[in-house]
């Protein structure tokens, strides 16, 4: 096979509106607002990529991705896309953090490779064709009757399992948020909870004590992500595993988290990890610990989420599956990818590479940036 020669790249800023607000400890989300990499090859192969940046998480905007994008762009111009290390090693060593655009070159560069030796991106990766995922579905936070009623709404729908947003102060609100679900779908249902950084320790213990006994699977960033001292109090005093997710962007955090015994569990993002290529790293990392991980997202389209899903069937310490951002979405723009089975299975197919694409007349909207 030829050298597959990187001859063009395309950037494009898209924007997709939500089917209600997506609200979190940081505020609410109307819109994804989400940039598009896709990268061609002399021999007429091209992959297709995408992040989800979130400003109060990355610190990262759309516009920063189109901005950084550009630069990582050009340097990509005559490098052979299937030195997947030697590409993403050398746009980390031009440009610190933007882990959001490096996650959508890394993607497109994954989807490019496995097309060229037809194969789908779960093969590419080594992955088990017949391991089962299922995705849970989020509840916003919200007040405490909505927040029932969406439960309610969600348990009804048939997801296995519900992950509820909380982070609110004072700490005896959310308790009153898990205890209102609980009356309304009963016990039964798992529930995982995720305070994006929104509590001090105090608060933690609180909630993780007072909501103990109402079938809680795990909690995700109960305090700031910088601070590891009180996150290492929680793992060895909450009655409920402790999930790094902010706090662990990477490999190197997720070694230093394991080493100081700050978390139970690991969310891996390929938005927060700057794609496969170091998702994989975290993934390992785990592993070699004997620790279970989580695969989330921001809001990413089908095609982010695809991808997401064949990189999960290659690990098998990830257990736990946050899938649901198409699923908010007021407009799907993916052909092929990744299909939500009735029992809220997720499963992607044979075809080669991610196995999805954007629609032509959906990208056409928008502007292009192409550095060729």
């Amino acid at each position: 096979m030829s050298t597959l020669k990187i001859t063009r790249i395309e950037i494009i800023p898209i924007k997709i509106k939500l089917n209600e607000p997506f609200v979190i400890s940081k505020g609410p989300l109307t819109h994804a607002r989400n940039t598009v990499v896709i990268i061609h090859t002399k021999d007429g192969i091209f992959g297709t990529g995408e992040c989800c940046p979130f400003r109060s998480i990355h610190g990262e905007t759309q516009k920063g991705t189109v901005a950084a994008g550009k630069e990582l762009a050009e340097l990509l111009i005559g490098e052979d896309a299937r030195e997947i290390h030697k590409i993403v090693g050398k746009i980390d060593k031009a440009l610190a953090g933007n882990a959001s655009i490096k996650c959508a070159i890394d993607m497109a560069l994954y989807d490019l490779n496995a097309k060229a030796v037809n194969l789908p991106l779960f093969r590419y990766l080594q992955g088990d064709a017949n391991k089962k995922m299922y995705t849970d579905m989020t509840i916003s936070l919200l007040d405490k009757e909505k927040m029932a009623e969406k439960a309610v709404k969600y348990a009804s729908d048939g997801f296995p399992v519900l992950k509820v947003k909380l982070g609110d102060r004072p700490a005896h609100k959310d308790i009153e948020r898990i205890a209102g679900i609980r009356i309304a779908i009963g016990q039964e249902i798992p529930l995982r909870i995720d305070a994006n950084q929104g509590w001090n320790y105090l608060e933690s213990i609180r909630v993780l004590e007072g909501i103990q006994d109402m079938n809680i699977e795990h909690c995700e960033a109960p305090v700031p992500a910088g601070n590891i001292r009180d996150r290492r109090r929680l793992v060895d005093t909450s009655p409920i595993p402790i999930m790094g997710d902010e706090a662990i962007f990477n490999h190197h955090d997720a070694y230093l988290n394991l080493v100081e015994g700050a978390v139970d569990l690991i969310n891996i993002k390929l938005g927060k990890s700057g794609g496969i290529l170091h998702a994989m790293k975290i993934a390992g990392i785990a592993q070699a610990a004997g620790v279970y991980c989580q695969v989330g997202s921001f809001s990413e389209t089908r095609l982010g989420i695809s991808a997401l899903a064949h990189f999960s069937m290659a690990w098998d310490n990830i257990i736990y599956y946050d899938m649901d951002s198409p699923l908010m979405q007021s407009q799907d723009p993916i052909q092929g990818g990744l299909v939500y089975q009735k029992d809220w299975q997720v499963t992607v197919d044979e075809t080669p590479g991610i196995g999805a694409t954007f629609d032509e007349k959906f990208l056409n909207k928008f502007e292009k940036l192409t550095i060729e």
